[in-house]
């Protein structure tokens, strides 16, 4: 019997070990880049256009160009009703209304109220803000390439404006509003494919669609767990920390095999989690998904769709006191609108009535309103915070204060943040928001609370851990190689 169990936990122990080898072999040099490209995105991220880089590309708005109202420019889409969202900025050097409803956008020229056809010239005229020092612009029309995915789907197709500039400029123009939706410089692109691109498999051919790439990052990093968790067991199995090798060592291993055994035991963890974490981030199974601010949300929250009242306002009259506007929207709060109106102080609320600065919309005001989002539920508690919480707070985004915070007696803990400068829902969380918010970003990116997540503090930290991962993963692909030198050399 005895021998019987031996020979049984020796196959398992083989078996276990064969399965780390060749996991190792077959991704091992995936799970070393995924190490490195972390590191890399810790400064330069997939490209997107900023907040700054988008203030840079708008042009000054000139109201008295304005001729139409927004609602005779509606009328040039050809849609029944009102559309959910409204503004107003300069395209190609003309005032145009851009319009959205059920995901779909709409624009038209604000100076003769006829929809706005975006041509090759346009994108290119709009472009030029964003790379004035170029000498050339070179326009082409795209659906998808590779530092077009994510947020600008609904800006498709495209025109791609490759600028003869300095830094090399790619630049994205929606087709449909003719506004900069992304921007790409030669630097960013060249980092990213040693970064965003190789951390999230993030190939053209792959990412074009959708579910297969998600399958392929979810069960590559489903594999590397495997790896990980495979090498902890072995490598706690040959640890002596009492009854020591006759060597006097810890570790059977020596050189290579023994870099390898005590960086899995030091950091192998640490790589299990980062691997869950990473996992977590497709949402697999649909575990840990959250709406976040819907649609319906922010309906409930305006106090009922935008009218035909609204949309007709005589823009020079009711913003006659604002000078130096870049962008105008529509905004409408517990029923009352309001202009939310861009210049280069940043983003305050205009009064329609008067065309002056709105004073911040008050907690009661603002706290019906978010009730509405929920109506019938009771609030278990309403505050105005001046800094982040643990699910609402500044790392590597942008997010604004004070902000009132209003969590609704329910099973999922539905929270609800809102700016009273800016008159919007800016944030939501529930409880599979906040599982994932400790799961990933707290596991993923370190971020566990505002001591940690403190530059460059944490840049050290995650970097020193990225490193020794990395020499982890290295170590792994060396022997791996030697196995399979060996194994071919005794052929």
């Amino acid at each position: 019997m005895a021998l019987l169990i031996s020979r049984t936990v020796g196959s398992w122990k083989r078996q276990l070990h064969l399965l780390h080898r060749w996991l190792g072999i077959a991704i091992g040099l995936l799970v070393l880049m995924w190490f490195i490209s972390g590191i890399v995105m810790m400064y330069v991220p997939y490209p997107a256009l900023n907040k700054q880089e988008r203030m840079a590309w708008l042009a000054p708005l000139d109201i008295q160009q304005v001729k139409a109202s927004a609602w005779d420019a509606w009328q040039s889409s050809g849609q029944a009703g009102v559309p959910s969202a409204v503004k107003i900025n300069t395209i190609a050097g003309r005032p145009a209304y851009h319009f959205m409803r059920d995901g779909r956008r709409w624009s038209a020229w604000a100076d003769t109220g006829t929809a706005l056809e975006v041509t090759e010239a346009i994108a290119q005229a709009s472009a030029r803000n964003a790379a004035p020092g170029a000498s050339s612009l070179a326009v082409d029309r795209i659906d998808l390439d590779q530092w077009s995915f994510g947020s600008v789907s609904g800006h498709r197709p495209l025109y791609r404006v490759r600028a003869n500039d300095d830094v090399g400029s790619v630049l994205y123009v929606s087709s449909r509003t003719g506004e900069l939706v992304r921007d790409a410089t030669r630097n960013e692109r060249g980092w990213n494919w040693v970064g965003s691109v190789m951390h999230w498999i993030y190939f053209t051919p792959l990412r074009t669609y959708a579910q297969p790439w998600r399958q392929a990052v979810m069960w590559t990093s489903a594999a590397a767990l495997v790896l990980v968790m495979a090498g902890m067991v072995l490598g706690l199995q040959r640890l002596r920390l009492r009854q020591r090798y006759a060597s006097g060592r810890r570790s059977p291993y020596r050189g290579w095999q023994a870099w390898h055994h005590w960086l899995g035991l030091g950091i192998g963890t640490l790589t299990l989690t980062w691997l869950f974490s990473g996992w977590l981030s497709v949402t697999p199974f649909n575990w840990l998904s959250s709406p976040g601010v819907t649609a319906n949300d922010q309906l409930a929250f305006a106090g009922g769709p935008l009218s035909r009242q609204d949309l007709s306002l005589d823009l020079a009259q009711a913003v006659h006191a604002s000078q130096g506007l870049f962008e105008l929207e529509w905004r409408r709060v517990d029923g009352k609108l309001f202009f939310g109106a861009l210049d280069r102080t940043g983003q305050r609320l205009l009064d329609p009535d008067s065309g002056r600065p709105a004073a911040p919309i008050a907690q009661e005001v603002l706290l019906h309103a978010v009730r509405a989002a929920r109506p019938g539920v009771q609030v278990l508690a309403a505050e105005l915070i001046d800094s982040g919480d643990s699910f609402y707070y500044r790392h590597h985004g942008d997010r604004d204060f004070p902000v009132l915070r209003v969590q609704f007696q329910l099973n999922d803990e539905t929270t609800f943040y809102a700016d009273p400068r800016k008159g919007q829902l800016v944030g939501h969380a529930d409880r599979n928001s906040k599982w994932n918010r400790w799961l990933f970003n707290g596991l993923h990116q370190l971020d566990f609370a505002a001591a940690v997540r403190k530059r460059p503090l944490w840049d050290v930290l995650v970097a020193v851990l990225c490193v020794f991962g990395a020499m982890l993963c290295a170590t792994g692909l060396f022997l791996g190689g030697r196995r399979i030198s060996k194994l071919r050399n005794n052929r």
